[in-house]
């Protein structure tokens, strides 16, 4: 029996009004259906990168891992919500650079493009010779599926555009935005970085005890779940990422005022949001307190609302990851293709924290 041409279009337009409705998809003047992608395990994240210690530095656990042996439980200072966030959330235990080189600034380059490569001279700014990137990074990506992002710099100079000055605790070579020639090169992405806090708070001291900046720009983002960035990167400046001073007490602090006020937001609390913190590298300086010995692994974190959970809670992985896990996972979120097929390409999604 043949069906009515007009019964077909009749069931056609009411299969097509339905899927648009259970979506945040809409149809153009020119009929192109677009909108922002739902993700696969979040629609929000926010990514935070500290600096320069392992695992055994900033975490003190009760039960090491297998292959740490009781001499490096060596907290420096204050560890203590250090612990308590790792043990409420999701912490990957055997987190490593990898084969990444030129950090700090390597790092930052690889878990937002997955190149591995960086000259360590770039480390001195983006100006220097063969400094400006020309390879595609996770901006492209992002901006190629019509998702949203954003750069904070805390203590930044100006309150946009792209910075390439050491200016107070401000450093470059922390905001991997900048070395991108296809975002330096375009005014409209470089005004996607911004300063994190509208008036830095005095420092009196690279080490614990000292004020911690608020961030408040950076935060009055979370509170505005219709204007939020789907993807965030917050670069602290180099006193609370704990870049200068071995002790941990600082890093321990900022994190302490600023995580919660993260995982509370309007943002994480009515939307699917995940948080991942890390290190850029492992090892500490050599100023006071005195640097022990240290392991590979990286004190890194995926976290998310109390309530509104999209991460595990209490989860701990023995799986190995680098720089390159956050950054597929963040691709195959949102279905995005890897930026280099060896690096980012090759790596495995961290799913096992999500669910």
């Amino acid at each position: 029996m043949r069906t009515p041409l007009l019964s077909i279009l009749f069931v056609t337009v009411i299969l097509v009004s339905s899927t648009l409705a259970s979506t945040t998809l809409k149809v153009n003047n020119s009929g192109v259906v677009s909108g922002p992608l739902v993700g696969k395990w979040f629609d929000y994240v926010v990514v935070i990168m500290m600096e320069n210690h392992s695992i055994n530095n900033t975490y003190g656990i009760s039960v090491l891992p297998n292959n740490w042996n009781s001499n490096s439980k060596t907290c420096l200072g204050n560890c203590t919500y250090y612990d308590s966030f790792a043990n409420s959330n999701g912490l990957a235990e055997e987190y490593t650079v990898g084969g990444i080189t030129g950090c700090s600034l390597g790092c930052y380059i690889a878990i937002t493009s997955g190149y591995a490569n960086t000259p360590q001279p770039c480390n001195s700014g983006p100006s220097g010779s063969g400094c400006l990137l020309p390879i595609p990074n996770i901006v492209d990506r992002l901006e190629s599926a019509r998702l949203s992002w954003k750069a904070y710099m805390e203590d930044y100079p100006t309150p946009s555009g792209c910075n390439n000055d050491f200016v107070g605790n401000y450093e470059p070579n922390h905001n991997p935005f900048i070395y991108y020639a296809d975002i330096q090169n375009n005014a409209t992405r470089c005004s996607h970085i911004v300063t994190a806090n509208a008036t830095p708070q005095p420092q009196n001291s690279t080490c614990w005890p000292t004020a911690v900046q608020n961030d408040n720009l950076f935060l009055n983002s979370l509170n505005s779940p219709s204007t939020a960035s789907n993807y965030t990167f917050l670069t602290p400046n180099r006193i609370d990422d704990n870049h200068d001073c071995n002790d941990v007490s600082i890093g321990n602090a900022w994190l302490n005022s600023i995580i919660p006020q993260i995982l509370g937001s309007p943002l994480f609390r009515t939307k699917r949001a995940a948080l991942f913190v890390t290190f850029d590298e492992q090892g500490c300086t050599n100023s006071f307190p005195p640097c022990p010995s240290s392991i590979p692994e990286l004190y890194s974190v995926w976290a998310s609302n109390p309530v509104n959970h999209t991460t595990k809670a209490g989860f701990k992985s023995v799986n190995s990851y680098t720089h390159f896990n956050p950054l597929r996972t963040i691709e195959d979120n949102w279905n995005l293709p890897p930026l280099i097929p060896s690096t980012d390409g090759s790596a495995v999604n961290m799913q096992e924290f999500f669910g």
